[in-house]
């Protein structure tokens, strides 16, 4: 079986997290398969028989293995029948994240009470026949645990299923050039996905017995920590890649800083802006160069429209600056008015600004704008590259 780590969110096919029992912040002792949810709930310890010592096993484990496995049916009968849409859209829906103490008495009223949603839920699954989780206060908890599991499982193998090539390591170099780091929390899901559909290749061997068994693991943990190194490998490759073509080919002539911006006269500051918030989102409209009441750009985004006044200067920018964007902002009735510099401002114009609502743009905050543009850049141009070695494999 898989299981996901409520402590760093790895999934793992082992019953105790083979990272967090090797952190020094999270002390062996204190984790069990408690803090494991698995796929399948059949899979939690409330289902499985736990020793009692040899004589009481001899005397008492069949007669309590068979009340497990009745309450075991029960419960998979019942989930699977208020899964859809019940489970599956409480944990859309919630507000609460976890359960709460107050969450483990006993369903129904109580004096003066504040339910949690919880616990409401609880009682619509109790009203629907699933009266196992009135003797079993932590059951729902882990049920709802398993179904976002579940959910997350689904939404990555869609994910996963476009990146399914003939080979191990070309299927591997398509997931995590698209997936980034997320590897080494989701690897054992990869693995999942590949037994569970049939997907064999020769450098993966499956324990047949793992999915009927608590204590045997799809893959042994050495083959997957070797798994996770050739992933580690594969990524590696991938940015050394990326990294290299960048080099190759991107164009530096297009990539501003700031001491190019400083260069600007007034006209080409405000032509540079306009490409800026171009290039980050904002739909933008240049205004004419005489009677602008102020206004050098506008620019909108979900549904607001925004005023702005470029000033390029080597001193500090002072209350005639805001003043005009505080006209502009009322002479074209737009909803925000904004001061964009290469420099800083007074503090008095800061004064007025805060007064009258205008944002003001600063030197750094300009970086930011910078940075933001810049990387923009760098995604067309990997997106290009990407989109000529396909037509390239095409071709092929």
């Amino acid at each position: 079986m898989i299981y996901q780590c409520h402590g760093c969110n790895r999934t793992t096919f082992e019953t105790a997290c083979p990272w967090c029992n090797s952190s020094d912040t999270s002390p062996s002792a204190a984790l069990s398969t408690q803090q494991l949810t698995p796929l399948d709930p059949s899979f939690y310890p409330d289902f499985q028989y736990q020793s009692k010592g040899l004589i009481k096993d001899f005397l008492g484990k069949k007669k309590e293995q068979a009340q497990l496995n009745d309450l075991l049916n029960n419960v998979l009968r019942k989930y699977a029948q208020l899964k859809q849409p019940y489970f599956t859209n409480f944990i859309h829906t919630t507000r609460e994240t976890a359960s709460t103490s107050n969450d483990v008495g006993m369903p129904g009223p109580r004096p003066e009470g504040i339910y949690t949603e919880r616990e409401l839920f609880r009682e619509v699954l109790i009203r629907k026949g699933f009266d196992e989780l009135e003797g079993l206060p932590s059951l729902l908890d882990k049920l709802l645990l398993t179904t976002s599991f579940n959910s997350t499982y689904l939404g990555f193998s869609r994910e996963l299923s476009r990146h399914i090539k003939a080979d191990l390591t070309e299927t591997l170099r398509s997931w995590i050039d698209e997936a980034g780091t997320t590897f080494r929390s989701d690897l054992a899901l990869f693995y999942y996905y590949l037994w569970e559909n049939d997907i064999s290749y020769p450098d993966i061997q499956f324990n047949a017995q793992a999915n009927a068994t608590v204590n045997i693991p799809l893959i042994s943990l050495s083959a997957f920590l070797s798994g996770l190194n050739h992933c580690e490998q594969v990524y590696f490759d991938v940015l050394v890649e990326r990294l290299g073509n960048q080099l190759e080919h991107f164009n530096p002539n297009r990539f501003i800083t700031m001491y190019l911006v400083d260069a600007m006269d007034g006209f080409q500051f405000e032509a540079f802006l306009m490409e800026v918030f171009q290039t980050i989102g904002f739909d933008v409209k240049e205004t004419k160069k005489t009677a602008d009441q102020g206004a050098d750009l506008f620019v909108s985004r979900f549904g607001k429209n925004m005023v702005i006044q470029a000033k390029n200067y080597t001193g500090s920018v002072g209350n005639a600056a805001v003043q005009q964007a505080i006209s502009a902002k009322a002479f074209y009735g737009c909803d925000e008015a904004m001061v964009v510099t290469n420099s800083y401002y007074t503090k008095s114009a800061k004064e007025l600004a805060y007064t009258a609502g205008v944002r003001l743009i600063d030197r750094e905050g300009l970086q930011t704008y910078l940075d933001d543009y810049n990387q923009k850049l760098i995604e067309v141009f990997q997106a290009e590259s990407e989109d000529e070695d396909e037509d390239e494999e095409t071709m092929a």
